[in-house]
Formats: C-alpha cells, sequence, structure tokens
C-alpha cells in the first residue's frame, strides 16, 4: 500500500483553508478546489474559543489573529428590556484555565488570514463537484467544468450541502431548524463611547434574542438577531435585509439595544439549517470535515472551531499512518466523531434556554443539561474549552 501524500479537498471556506494549512504543515502536496469564482468569505462575526485557539498556536498563526480579532471579557445573558447582568462566564483567567484566550473576529479577516497562509498555485477556483469516487486505491474528482483530478485522499469541507457527502452517502441533506438570524455590523463611533461593553453579550426577551460582540479591535459591534419563524423558502444562506426589517421583527426589544442594532449600516438574513450527524465520515478514500460531517446550529459558536479542531487531527492521523490511509481516516473519525457530535447535541438543547433571566431560568436550564446530557452548564463550557487538539488529537 503506498503513501498517501497528494490531498485534495472540496471547498475552500475556513474549515478548507484550515485543513491545507495543517496538512501543508505536515509535509503533504495539497490541493483545494473551491466552486465560487472569487476567494471570499461572507457573515459577520465568529467566536474562536480557547479549544481552537490551540489550533492556531499549532500552525503559528495566534499573533496573526490577534491583531485582527478583539479579546471580550466575558460572556454574559440579559434581558434585553434592562441594562443589568443577569448572568455571566468571565474569560478573565481562561488563559491560566484552558491555556489560550478567547477571541471574537470577522469572518471574512479570518478567512483572509487563512488564505494568505495557503499558496494561490494550491488553490483552484471555479471548481464546482459533481462526483467523487474511490477507485485502485485513489479517490477521483470531477468537476461541472468537464475537469477532473486525483489524489490519494479526498477531504470534503464543502459545507452543510456538501456535494461530497452527497455523492458518497447521499441522505436528505440539511434541513430548516425554524429560527432565522439577521447579521448585521454597526461602526462603533456612530454611538456614544463605550456604549457597548467589552462582553459578548447575549440578549434575550419575548419574541428572541440578540448577541453582540466587538469585532475588529472594538471598530464595529456585531449582532446576530435570531427569532422563531414557521418557514424559510430562500435557497441562499445569506439574503440582503436593511435594518428597518431588522428593527421590525424585535419590537420588543429594549431602548439601549435597539439603538444601538440601528447604527447599524449592513444587515443581512439567513435561516438556521442543522442535519443529522453523517452516520459515516468515511468511505474508502474519502472523508469529511466541519459542516459537511456534523452542521451544527450557532447556539454554542462551535461550528467553526469544530472544523478547526477536525483539521488538526486529521492532518496528524494521516501523517502518523501515511503508509495506510485507510487506518488513518478510520482514526481520525474514531478521534473526533463522538465530540463532534456531542457537540452538535448540545446545540441543539441550547437554542431552547438562551432566555436566562432569573434563578428558574437557570434551575430550568441546569436540569434539561444534566438529565439529556449529564452535565451541568458550567461542565460542558469547560469541557469544550478545555479540550487540546495538539495534545489529545488520537482520541479523549
Amino acid at each position: 500500500m503506498g503513501k498517501a501524500r497528494r490531498i485534495a479537498i472540496v471547498g475552500a471556506g475556513l474549515g478548507g483553508l484550515a485543513t491545507a494549512i495543517a496538512l501543508r504543515r505536515q509535509g503533504f502536496e495539497v490541493q483545494v478546489y473551491e466552486q465560487a469564482p472569487e476567494l471570499g468569505e461572507f457573515g459577520a462575526g465568529i467566536n474562536i474559543s480557547p479549544n481552537s485557539v490551540k489550533f492556531f498556536d499549532a500552525i503559528d498563526l495566534t499573533a496573526k489573529l490577534h491583531a485582527v480579532a478583539s479579546e471580550p471579557v466575558g460572556l454574559t445573558w440579559r434581558d434585553w428590556g434592562a441594562d443589568e447582568i443577569s448572568y455571566s462566564l468571565p474569560f478573565g483567567d481562561f488563559e491560566k484555565r484552558y491555556g489560550a484566550k478567547y477571541y471574537v473576529v470577522h469572518r471574512s479577516d479570518l478567512h483572509r488570514l487563512l488564505s494568505e497562509a495557503v499558496p494561490e498555485a494550491s488553490i483552484q477556483l471555479g471548481k464546482r463537484c459533481t462526483r467523487v469516487e474511490t477507485r485502485n486505491g485513489t479517490a477521483g474528482l470531477s468537476f461541472e467544468d468537464g475537469a477532473g483530478a486525483e489524489a490519494d485522499v479526498v477531504v470534503g469541507c464543502d459545507g452543510i450541502r456538501s456535494a461530497v457527502r452527497a455523492c458518497v452517502f447521499g441522505g436528505e441533506g440539511p434541513h430548516y431548524a425554524g429560527t432565522m438570524c439577521w447579521r448585521a455590523l454597526a461602526p462603533s463611533d456612530a454611538l456614544p463611547k463605550d456604549y457597548h461593553d467589552r462582553y459578548v453579550n447575549q440578549w434575550s426577551g419575548d419574541g428572541g434574542f440578540v448577541v453582540s460582540y466587538y469585532v475588529r479591535q472594538g471598530k464595529f459591534i456585531n449582532f446576530v438577531a435570531v427569532r422563531q419563524q414557521p418557514g424559510w423558502t430562500e435557497s441562499s444562506w445569506s439574503v440582503p435585509s436593511n435594518v428597518d426589517e431588522m428593527l421590525a421583527a424585535f419590537p420588543n426589544a429594549g431602548a439601549k439595544l435597539r439603538t444601538m442594532m440601528a447604527a447599524a449600516t449592513s444587515c443581512s438574513k439567513w435561516g438556521q439549517f442543522t442535519g443529522e450527524h453523517a452516520p459515516q465520515w468515511t468511505k474508502d478514500r474519502v472523508t469529511l470535515l466541519g459542516d459537511s460531517a456534523h452542521a451544527m446550529l450557532a447556539t454554542f459558536g462551535q461550528g467553526a472551531n469544530m472544523a478547526f479542531e477536525d483539521a488538526y487531527v486529521l492532518a496528524r492521523w494521516l501523517n502518523a499512518s501515511a503508509d495506510d490511509p485507510d487506518a488513518a481516516l478510520a482514526g481520525y473519525e474514531a478521534a473526533r466523531k463522538p465530540r463532534a457530535t456531542r457537540v452538535q447535541q448540545l446545540s441543539r438543547t441550547e437554542v431552547h434556554f438562551k432566555k436566562i433571566h432569573s434563578d428558574w431560568d437557570r434551575l430550568r436550564r441546569e436540569f434539561a443539561f444534566v438529565t439529556r446530557h449529564g452535565s451541568t452548564t458550567g461542565g460542558v463550557y469547560r469541557w469544550i474549552f478545555g479540550y487540546d487538539p495538539v495534545a489529545q488529537w488520537r482520541g479523549s
């Protein structure tokens, strides 16, 4: 059995680029195939928690992450009709407790940081994958433009509507989760100084919840505003919207929150989709990573973090068992699937408990997490943030 040195990655999003970097650091030949005609990332803010900051440490990009990110001082839960903190999780001791800081960053800044670490020649654009198959100990790809490619291993990093997953495993694909969201950015200088504090704030009340925090070194406030909606018919994950529409969807939000949201200069909306965890991630020389394997709701802010963990662990397994890629892919799946599946399940429970205004709210939440997942919510956060893919890549 020959060594696996040529790796094809389908998808140049955050997970695909992270995988390319991790594999190249282990000496692999990597080609990334992206369906879009241009390399870029849309959206707004994203959380980078200590578990995946360790990935950036391992690939020597933490300093660049620090340069473009903001450092919140904690996470809060607030009634959106008042300015008082109902409950908080301070981040001040995270570096000592978990070995890394907690960052929030604009998604496009993070995507650019990762893309700059991958040689331009290693990324091919305009390559929509239409077929994946294993043949004679290698993996083959076919594209919509009639071209093809061959590699020792193919990694599907092409998101929740993964063509790789559909080709290899079939299935129904993602389904609408019943909630829709607005994403918006407001320039900080459009508001009085320190109008927003340095927390990641979760504001909730009758009709939904809003998460807000600084990005781009405090120059902008990022908002994610979520409410239930019976149906979502748009095929795109991001649809242009406007501030008036967003504000009209949250008429009960308090004056301070509405003032901050009204300062937004850009706004889009999308429906939240989720999928069942893949029964398998791997078949022959093809494997899945990130949302293509375990798409999850954003309630714990762990979608991208799980992809970064996946990327490091996959690269280590392929390097450790380069002479036996089948064993390497099996080891990767065995190491990652239990954790990613649990976080996926936790995110579904968490969406019902964004409202924490009273001791009774917290008691209900604790009861739900202990009975469903065998841990308090504090224990869940410690388990998520305390994971170290560099030390635990073989599994835990």
